[in-house]
């Protein structure tokens, strides 16, 4: 991603809607990849809508989270 909030925003907003890889780190061991798709574009924040074995589960993260690399988001493809 880029290395600024703006941009950040700016590049989410081409991919809404699109699906998704994305990659959550949880401390020291490692973290979590789920499928999904860029659901809701915000001021703040984004969401991402993850379907998994009959499940759906919707994501909140901050635009900030991408800056930082807690989440990553590469496109499905």
């Amino acid at each position: 991603m880029n290395d600024n909030l703006e941009a950040i925003k700016r590049q989410m907003r081409s991919q809404k809607g699109a699906r998704v890889m994305l990659k959550m780190k949880c401390g020291r061991r490692g973290g979590v990849s789920h499928h999904g798709v860029i659901d809701g574009l915000y001021p703040e924040v984004f969401t991402v809508m993850v379907g998994e074995h009959g499940y759906h589960r919707r994501y909140c993260f901050s635009y900030s989270e991408l800056l930082t690399h807690h989440v990553e988001i590469d496109p499905c493809p």
